[in-house]
């Protein structure tokens, strides 16, 4: 009829709503995706790459990947014989299995003990004294005296030789050896610490170069006895 209007088609009425909807759900998708990639950038800055996901994993990654050398703190072992951390901070043929504690603690510290302990046995047992040895420091010099210590290294059956304990000298000292291990100690309102633990690998050169779980020394000793194996197959080794 004369002046009517054509009525649009259901097709075209339906066609606009919808490519307004799939335009919307584009950009939304485009936002989510630009959100998660910055996400995952930062995700990898503080996980070093994610190399490690826990504080401890971040600690364990940054020793491998930048070795520290240790510093001129003087520490006090279970004989009362004055020594420093430097000393083990010089070249030497025997790599050094390190924990940190404090002799009260019943808790991670008691893991860390049995951990160094079964390594004396497997060192003893694998006839590697003089290529492996065993160092304990107390972060708890107060009360962690050389008698202290003496006493705490007769329970465990240290063997002097292998396994030696020492605290520092000087409580003013304490911030530099915590920061050298990562380690983290807040006082736990009972009269102890909260901490976290690691054992660490002091290498032939004097370096740190290796943090493990505390509970995993099998994994670390199996590390160095493929150092081992491989430095005795080499030419001139």
């Amino acid at each position: 009829m004369p002046g009517c209007q054509p009525r649009p088609s259901r097709t075209a009425s339906l066609a606009a709503p919808d490519a307004t909807v799939h335009g919307g759900h584009w950009r939304s998708a485009l936002a989510a995706l630009c959100i998660a990639a910055l996400a995952l950038a930062c995700f990898a800055g503080v996980t070093q790459g994610f190399a490690a996901i826990t504080s401890d994993g971040v600690r364990r990654a940054d020793i491998a990947r930048q070795p520290r050398t240790l510093p001129d703190l003087g520490l006090v072992d279970a004989l009362g014989q004055p020594l420093s951390l430097a000393d083990y901070g010089q070249a030497s043929e025997a790599l050094t299995f390190v924990t940190l504690l404090y002799v009260r603690c019943q808790s991670v510290c008691l893991t860390s003990a049995a951990g160094q302990s079964w390594l004396q046995a497997e060192i003893r047992a694998r006839q590697l004294q003089g290529r492996v040895r065993l160092l304990t420091l107390s972060f708890d010099p107060a009360n962690d005296t050389p008698e202290v210590l003496a006493q705490h290294a007769r329970r465990l059956d240290a063997e002097p030789t292998l396994w030696r304990f020492a605290s520092l000298r000087a409580v003013d000292d304490l911030p530099v050896l915590l920061q050298l291990f990562g380690t983290v100690v807040l006082p736990d309102g009972l009269g102890g610490y909260s901490h976290n633990a690691a054992l660490f690998l002091i290498d032939h050169q004097g370096k740190l170069v290796r943090a493990y779980d505390v509970d995993r020394p099998d994994i670390a000793l199996a590390d160095v006895l493929r150092g081992l194996s491989g430095a005795r197959g080499a030419p001139g080794a």
